[in-house]
């Protein structure tokens, strides 16, 4: 990527810098494409925002798990639970238990899965059967603790204890700072997209064909073509 965008005298790339009005309004842009992707979900849940990600803790978002990759060298045999069998929860136990992790699942709902498609299901469903996940359904998180989560279904309320527990209650959209900047954008006749899970999160195949629109609204635009069109200014957060 960066042989890529050194080959490009057209392309300005700006790192460890948040967009803001005055940053983006000093480049006199034609087209803004915001794609600030999203950030977990984390519900008034006791104890959650108090043991997750913490410094030395055992407790885990699906992006302090990504930040924290170097501390799962050594999983096999570890207890891992997971809170939520959504497609990023899926994700979790899938890599865990393939290198030797002994599993624990936890959904409010009847089955897991049942965000995905047939496909990926069916494939998932058989990932748990195969390492023998322990699947809790219909299983409502309570509290967060350092080494256990409490939880409740139907019959009673109980503790899950864990080695590392990761809770994936789904992502929402991170759109820090684009009210701001889209109403700059408004008032000085300034196009404005928000693609991919900034806009929704949603699947990988959304933010695909939204970056796809991005060519097609430049193509409208007409700086698509010539290689004097294709300096008008595109920049990158």
């Amino acid at each position: 990527m960066k042989n890529r965008i050194a080959s490009l005298d057209n392309l300005m790339l700006q790192v460890g810098k948040r967009a803001d009005v005055a940053s983006v309004s000093a480049l006199h842009p034609h087209l803004i494409v915001n794609a600030t992707g999203s950030t977990p979900l984390l519900p008034p849940i006791e104890g959650l925002r108090e043991n997750i990600d913490t410094a030395d803790g055992k407790v885990f978002s699906i992006t302090g798990m990504i930040d924290n990759l170097a501390k799962f060298t050594n999983i096999e045999g570890k207890r891992i639970a997971v809170v939520g069998a959504g497609a990023v929860g899926l994700d979790v136990i899938e890599y865990f238990t393939a290198r030797g992790a002994q599993a624990v699942l936890i959904e409010m709902q009847d089955a897991a899965g049942r965000d995905l498609d047939i496909i990926t299901k069916n494939a998932m469903l058989t990932m748990l059967d195969e390492h023998q996940v322990e699947q809790h359904m219909n299983t409502q998180l309570m509290a967060v603790a350092a080494d256990h989560f409490r939880v409740k279904n139907t019959q009673q309320t109980f503790d899950i204890p864990f080695d590392y527990g990761f809770v994936c209650l789904g992502m929402r959209a991170n759109r820090t700072g684009l009210d701001e900047i889209e109403r700059w954008a408004n008032a000085n006749n300034v196009k404005i997209m928000n693609i991919g899970d900034s806009l929704m999160a949603r699947r990988i195949i959304d933010g695909i064909r939204e970056g796809r629109n991005v060519l097609d609204t430049l193509e409208d635009m007409g700086a698509l073509g010539s290689r004097e069109a294709q300096r008008i200014p595109f920049l990158t957060y």
